[in-house]
């Protein structure tokens, strides 16, 4: 496949903060759900917080989102933004420890037209694909594990259902970029613990994996060990 520098989106030359990330947690509907994601040394970020996992039953989420705007050398957090990744074939997360639940990434390619009486956002379609690490397979460890998230690998959803007449996600105006934990997702322990390194976009390693609808999870320094989530 052609040669194409990987675009940073958040770590490597581009920081995960500033600016800081924006909260959307199951609060916004009674739930009591908390989420945060703070900057390490060396570019990399921790997503963490509590699930609530009894108030709103299987409804409740915890998340954090960043635009376009504030990835792109943008210090007006309100503004919005435009990534292009059009020449790209989906996100590259590289996730140096995890807790062994599932999250999902969630890119958004419109915003609502205008907001609710009460100043928030209405509910708009995300794209979304869930991935997974094994419990403590790279604690301590970094650049153990790569997250590759092909553009067939997202679902368009609407209020957490899926969404099957959105069409396809229009990679050229990626407004948002977000992770979350849901309720659903069966959870021995509520609390969020994952470690990010760069979140890029790339190309595909190969023709096999561009076709896959799957996210994969693929290991830093054996490209060859493919293994389906």
């Amino acid at each position: 496949m052609a040669s194409l520098e990987p675009f940073s989106l958040f770590g490597g030359v581009r920081p995960w903060i500033p600016p800081s990330w924006h909260t959307s947690d199951d609060r916004v509907r009674g739930g009591s759900s908390t989420s945060s994601l703070s900057a390490l040394l060396d570019n990399c970020a921790l997503f963490t917080g509590h699930l609530d996992i009894e108030t709103l039953g299987g409804a409740g989420f915890a998340s954090q989102f960043q635009s376009a705007a504030c990835g792109q050398d943008n210090e007006d957090s309100t503004s919005y933004g435009v990534w292009n990744l059009s020449a790209y074939d989906g996100i590259e997360i590289d996730v140096a420890a995890a807790d062994g639940k599932v999250y999902t990434l969630v890119l958004k390619d419109e915003y609502p037209q205008d907001k609710r009486d009460d100043g928030r956002e209405r509910a708009g379609v995300n794209w979304e694909a869930e991935f997974r690490l094994a419990e403590d397979e790279n604690a301590g460890k970094r650049g153990g594990k790569t997250v590759w998230i092909p553009w067939s690998a997202l679902k368009a959803t609407y209020r957490g259902k899926e969404k099957k007449d959105a069409g396809d996600i229009r990679t050229s105006e990626i407004k948002r970029l977000g992770f979350m934990i849901r309720r659903y997702v069966f959870l021995r322990w509520p609390i969020i613990v994952m470690f990010m390194g760069p979140c890029s976009a790339t190309l595909a390693l190969s023709k096999e994996i561009l076709d896959s609808s799957y996210g994969l999870c693929v290991p830093r320094h054996d490209p060859q060990q493919i293994t389906r989530l």
